[in-house]
């Protein structure tokens, strides 16, 4: 027992030993921070704007960083102009001067003293893509090929159709943190129309959808890579006529995918083209092929991937899905004015037809012959 207990009394003796030497330690590291922090903010207060020593001098210096000194000196020239009772707007032209020095000196994509690998995702770009209840199964494919196009795009539950659009849009989009929107409205189950708007203050363009062809309907050979990022194509009107301008700034806005976005990859192999042909635009997506040949490095080529589709353009808004109207295109035609006037066509042919026959009947019942002489010559024989 006294063998056991003497034991004891040695390992308590030890630790408390190495508890001791522990804390002396930790006091020492926490007094050789104290006066390294104490000389940093020494050497902190000491700095005043004079020239640098020879040896200085002489070491490189980054350009960012001699620009980044120079706007701390001028932020410090300003605070003293402050001080010395200058009027407040002198102060203020001080500050801005040294935020714009400060904004050059750090350009996008890398921070004074190191580099960043990549970069920064500035475009917050997000585009919501949904439909409204009664959309067909090429309509609904469709929606589907472009939201594989756009992978700043999102998804949302089909709208339904008695919902006012200026009021319900816009709160989806802002739940879903979205500043674009396309939205598909099916009517009647035959026709398909197309909103693309700016939210939450507009504008907003309507679009009448015709010749919808999916991918899985074209079967092309063309194959990108998914979520990649495209060159949007636009033709030489859109900087000519002042409603496809409107519209170019628009599809920029929602069919771009952002830099650095974190569902992007890093790769342009696609070319999304909008022409202006025929009063509407023709949107096609193609892959591109790039050129391997030093002897033509231009010579590239383009296989249609899909989808494609025509938009006939009806009426652009000043608002969120309506409001005022900036442009209307006047040589628009319904398709229930075009169903309407198809029908009449077709009765108006039945009606020709059938007076033409009724003018036949009565030619031939106004028609006398004259009688022949020698019709019965031989009826007694």
């Amino acid at each position: 027992m006294s063998r056991s207990r003497s034991r004891g009394q040695e390992v308590e003796r030890l630790h408390e030993s190495h508890t001791r030497a522990v804390s002396r330690q930790c006091s020492e590291n926490r007094g050789v921070m104290g006066k390294r922090k104490m000389k940093a903010v020494a050497e902190a207060s000491d700095i005043v704007d004079v020239e640098e020593p020879a040896a200085a001098a002489a070491a490189p210096v980054h350009p960012r960083v001699a620009r980044a000194n120079e706007q701390i000196s001028r932020s410090r020239s300003a605070k003293r102009l402050r001080k010395d009772g200058d009027t407040e707007e002198g102060a203020a032209e001080e500050e801005g001067e040294a935020a714009a020095a400060a904004a050059e000196a750090e350009p996008e994509g890398e921070v004074i003293g190191r580099k960043v690998a990549s970069p920064r995702w500035v475009n917050r770009q997000r585009t919501l893509v949904f439909s409204s209840r009664g959309v067909s199964y090429r309509s609904r494919h469709l929606i589907t090929d472009l939201r594989a196009l756009m992978p700043h795009s999102k998804k949302d539950a089909k709208m339904d159709r008695k919902d006012k659009l200026h009021e319900t849009i816009p709160e989806i989009c802002e739940m879903k943190n979205c500043n674009n929107c396309i939205y598909f409205e099916a009517r009647k189950k035959a026709d398909l129309y197309m909103w693309v708007g700016k939210l939450p203050h507009g504008p907003t363009a309507k679009f009448q959808v015709e010749n919808v062809h999916t991918m899985s309907e074209l079967k092309m050979a063309g194959n990108g890579l998914k979520g990649s990022r495209p060159i949007l194509n636009f033709d030489s009107k859109f900087d000519e006529i002042p409603q496809l301008q409107l519209l170019k700034e628009m599809f920029i806005q929602t069919f771009g995918t952002p830099r650095a976005h974190p569902k992007s990859k890093p790769f342009v192999d696609r070319v999304m083209s909008f022409v202006w042909l025929d009063n509407r635009i023709w949107f096609r997506n193609y892959q591109a092929v790039w050129s391997d040949d030093p002897k033509n490095p231009d010579d590239h080529e383009l296989s249609e991937i899909g989808p494609r589709m025509v938009l006939n353009p009806i009426r652009i808004f000043a608002g969120t899905f309506g409001g005022p109207t900036l442009w209307e295109n006047e040589l628009y035609i319904s398709p229930n004015d075009a169903r309407r006037a198809m029908k009449v066509a077709a009765a108006q042919k039945f009606r020709d037809r059938q007076s033409a026959m009724k003018r036949t009947e009565d030619r031939k019942a106004r028609m006398v012959y004259d009688k022949d002489e020698v019709e019965d010559t031989f009826r007694d024989a």
